[in-house]
């Protein structure tokens, strides 16, 4: 039994007439009639009589319809599933990110990537930069986001890199400095994160090479917690200009000389092909990063 026999057989229930159903179809009146002919030798069922020059169904015509009907159903809707996978509007997505990221910027990104896709579902799972790079090697993700330096195969990661700008108070005294450096925050409470991290180490550097006395008041693991802590009043402190754009809305920020690089980076699986929509996510991603 195929597909194209039940769709002729519908429609011949439908609309009763093989001049009609042809023209629907858009094959000829002998090729419904074969069409009926052969779905009646393969079901062993007499779906039409003839009265009066016109077809009727038999009542096992339709009792089969039902059946017929909710086949054909199911055929319809698996070719809207099939289509909507292929055009990216039903799916999952399963993205795993380091927190800083997981706050605010990512979960905004994937509510409207979802707006033009209501079928689609969404997973986010948080951690820490290598625990993110782990998880990625279980395949249980169609894509992660990672700070550098990480351990991943350079092949399937695409890194992102920012220059750091200086975030002070709006009252400040250097709010209104063009351009910030080491010099300007000789002995300036300072707000920075934690010694292992690389933004620490470029700053240790940087303040070391101007010769300045480098204040360190507090540290901390994550950008937006720095941000809570300048905007308290603590001091000032480096932050990304886009991961963390959310949490400096009642700051002001510097260009800060020299460049102090952050780098994020975004992990595709190495095992196996990313999917459609992850690659479209991936590019609405770069586009917004």
């Amino acid at each position: 039994m195929r597909i194209r026999q039940l769709e002729c057989f519908r429609t011949l229930m439908i609309h009763g007439t093989m001049t009609r159903a042809a023209e629907l179809l858009s094959i000829s009146q002998p090729a419904i009639s074969s069409t009926i002919a052969n779905l009646e030798h393969e079901t062993g069922l007499k779906l039409f009589v003839r009265k009066g020059g016109r077809l009727q169904p038999t009542p096992e015509a339709r009792l089969f319809f039902v059946e017929a009907e909710r086949a054909l159903e199911a055929v319809e809707k698996t070719n809207r599933v099939a289509k909507e996978i292929r055009t990216g509007k039903r799916g999952h997505l399963a993205i795993a990110a380091y927190a800083s990221i997981s706050i605010n910027l990512l979960p905004r990104l994937m509510a409207e990537f979802a707006k033009e896709r209501p079928g689609l579902e969404l997973k986010i799972i948080t951690r820490n930069s290598q625990s993110v790079r782990e998880l990625m090697t279980t395949q249980q993700f169609d894509l992660a986001i990672a700070e550098l330096p990480l351990d991943y195969p350079t092949s399937n990661m695409e890194v992102i890199s920012y220059e750091c700008q200086c975030m002070v108070p709006i009252s400040h005294p250097l709010a209104d400095r063009d351009v910030i450096t080491p010099a300007d925050l000789d002995g300036v409470p300072f707000v920075s994160l934690f010694k292992g991290d690389p933004i620490y180490q470029q700053l240790a550097m940087a303040f070391s090479a101007y010769g300045s006395s480098w204040n360190v008041v507090a540290e901390t693991e994550f950008f937006s917690t720095a941000c809570e802590l300048v905007c308290s009043g603590m001091g000032v402190g480096i932050v990304d200009p886009v991961v963390s754009r959310p949490f400096t809305g009642n700051l002001v920020l510097k260009p800060f000389s020299p460049a102090i690089k952050y780098e994020i980076a975004l992990l595709l699986p190495t095992q196996e092909e990313p999917s459609q929509l992850a690659r479209e996510f991936a590019h609405y991603l770069r586009q917004h990063l």
